[in-house]
């Protein structure tokens, strides 16, 4: 096939879609099938394509095509705006359908990402470039975890942001999503994985499932308070999802 951003046609042929005669070189053939249509058809398919990506939409009664249009086809074949909404559609499809997915916290920005390290909490947006806390999932720039939040109360009586805020933050913990930390009290939300958090305020660190500190008074190893999970080889909830 050539370098172009469509392959147009060979030869007349009957677009299956809406079975108008197509004249040579007037249509477009498909780089991953070599399936035939004819340009508003497909301009159509990918305007009200529900998916992140866009497949051909040939079909008979024993054959349903699964082969994707390419990037630079889809370009190609609807104008600047439609493809603009093709991107940002996809990129909203996408991010449902990926796991460890974090959207930034500014009201009506578009930005996400994917954190997969259970080390990271701040996520610099690429689009309105605020940093997003990921530890209790506000933008508090300048100040830390416990701050934001000592603020978020004091003022929740006569602000009404801080008010939503606290009553968000009070129906996550109340509904399992946070956790106040056992040592300092700060507001957490557990974003996946294991069953062990570390307090980012006061480094604490956390069993989730029974909401206690991990260790005893000396720290890693001492089994002696704490969650104890693994102490004679039981957990310490029978949901525990390795605590460390």
């Amino acid at each position: 096939l050539d370098g172009s951003d469509v392959v147009t046609n060979a030869d007349p042929f009957d677009c299956p879609v809406c079975l108008m005669t197509v004249p040579a070189g007037v249509g477009v053939t498909l780089r991953e099938c070599l399936h035939n249509f004819c340009r508003d058809c497909l301009a159509h398919v990918i305007e009200f394509s529900d998916e992140a990506t866009v497949t051909c939409p040939y079909r008979d009664d024993r054959y349903a095509c699964d082969a994707i249009l390419q990037e630079l086809e889809i370009k190609n074949l609807v104008g600047a705006k439609l493809y603009e909404k093709h991107l940002e559609r996809s990129m909203r499809l996408a991010e449902k359908a990926m796991a460890n997915t974090f959207h930034c916290q500014t009201a009506d920005c578009p930005g996400w990402a994917v954190v997969e390290a259970d080390n990271v909490n701040v996520f610099r947006c690429p689009v309105c470039r605020q940093s997003n806390c990921l530890t209790c999932q506000a933008i508090h720039e300048g100040a830390n975890c416990k701050e934001f939040q000592d603020r978020v109360n004091q003022t929740a009586e006569t602000d009404d942001d801080a008010r939503r805020t606290k009553e968000m933050i009070d129906a996550l913990v109340a509904s399992g999503e946070a956790l106040s930390c056992p040592q300092c009290q700060v507001v957490l939300m557990k974003r996946w994985g294991c069953d062990w958090v570390r307090c980012s305020v006061c480094r604490t660190e956390i069993c989730w499932v029974t909401k206690q500190n991990r260790w005893g008074p000396k720290g890693k190893g001492d089994t002696s308070a704490g969650c104890r999970c693994g102490v004679d080889g039981v957990k310490c909830h029978p949901l525990c999802n390795y605590c460390h």
